[in-house]
């Protein structure tokens, strides 16, 4: 079983597959759905097929990407240096979203637009003879954050299209794109995976857990870069994290301004490693009444020789994990409509406390 086969539904990978097979290769294909879905990842895998290469560095494909606005004296260089950025994230982050690729180049706070001397640059390049493949190929990544000169630009000459180009775009968002753009090209949509589906594969790839790969799915909604970054932080720093947060509340009248400096550490966090450290310290939770119960059973997180593991076990029961369970899930599934994510965190933290450790 592999991920590829779950963002290739069956009616989709026929239909980009005849593409290639019969040669009825339209001048341009939108591969258009929602962040995480595995478009650019499928897309790919079409060019790979279609060209019978097994890499996509080559002097016939140009990509095009967002980028933010570059001085005219350093454009050159910068260009470059995105590039290297830009062929690292497909290889590392294949479901990346718009705003992992912006922290990745370091411009998470400026705009960032495909722009016309892009597209001037790849127009360029496809006028060129080919290098040795059937086609010159243009990825186009989210294309709804195409400048509009650009989009104009590109209409011309999909209107009168050189032969033996591709132009493939990947978009999430179809209010965004340009219609008379949307027109000239073969739509060809993808939606979320299921979370059964995708339950199925962590628990056969990872070895998780059923309840494990659940709550994993429960809390990305089925965006498989939100469920990749979970599974990618690393368990250790969360060990670590996660002995410290109790020690903090175990006696917390002494230690609350270092709680409180703490908390904003885990504050500064983004979205999904607060969800990952979150799932993970319900896991530990769950693991500890499991261990109440069953001394045989080892706990695979842990491994510190500074954390009583069996003494932490006795303040654990039934019914304060199935609180417990509830307040992190609460929180977990509201992190992306909090603002101040902090007060609901520490709110969390004084309640586990109150649960856990007061008599």
């Amino acid at each position: 079983m592999n991920l590829e086969s779950f963002i290739e539904p069956e009616q989709i990978k026929g239909e980009l597959y005849n593409l290639c097979q019969f040669n009825r290769l339209p001048t341009g294909i939108l591969l258009l759905g929602p962040e995480g879905c595995g478009n650019l990842k499928l897309g790919i895998q079409f060019i790979k097929k279609l060209l019978k290469i097994d890499i996509l560095a080559h002097p016939d494909i140009h990509f095009l990407f967002p980028l933010p606005n570059l001085p005219k004296n350093k454009s050159s260089k910068l260009t470059d240096y995105f590039y290297n950025k830009w062929h690292n994230f497909l290889v590392n982050q294949p479901y990346g979203s718009f705003l992992d690729w912006k922290k990745k180049i370091h411009y998470e706070n400026k705009a960032c637009k495909i722009s016309l001397e892009q597209v001037e640059e790849a127009l360029k390049m496809i006028n060129l003879k080919s290098y040795e493949l059937s086609h010159k190929v243009v990825i186009f990544w989210m294309l709804e954050h195409l400048n509009i000169n650009a989009g104009n630009k590109l209409l011309n000459v999909l209107d009168s299209p050189p032969k033996r180009v591709l132009f493939l775009f990947i978009g999430e968002n179809e209010k965004f794109i340009l219609p008379t753009l949307k027109s000239r090209l073969l739509i060809i949509k993808l939606k979320i995976i299921s979370n059964k589906i995708i339950a199925k594969y962590l628990i056969r790839k990872f070895n998780l857990s059923k309840k494990q790969a659940q709550n994993i799915v429960s809390v990305s909604e089925g965006n498989l870069n939100t469920i990749f970054n979970i599974l990618n932080n690393e368990k250790n720093n969360f060990n670590i994290n996660f002995i410290f947060w109790m020690r903090m509340l175990f006696n917390l009248t002494n230690k609350l301004e270092s709680f409180l400096i703490w908390g904003s550490k885990i504050n500064s966090w983004n979205r999904d490693k607060k969800k990952s450290f979150l799932l993970f310290s319900l896991d530990i939770f769950r693991i500890a009444h499991r261990y109440k119960y069953d001394k045989n059973y080892i706990n695979p997180f842990f491994a510190s020789k500074n954390f009583n593991w069996k003494q932490f076990c006795r303040y654990i029961n039934t019914k304060k994990v199935r609180i417990i369970n509830h307040l992190i899930s609460d929180v977990i599934k509201g992190i992306d409509r909090y603002y101040f994510f902090l007060f609901h965190f520490l709110d969390l933290s004084f309640n586990i406390k109150t649960i856990l450790f007061n008599k």
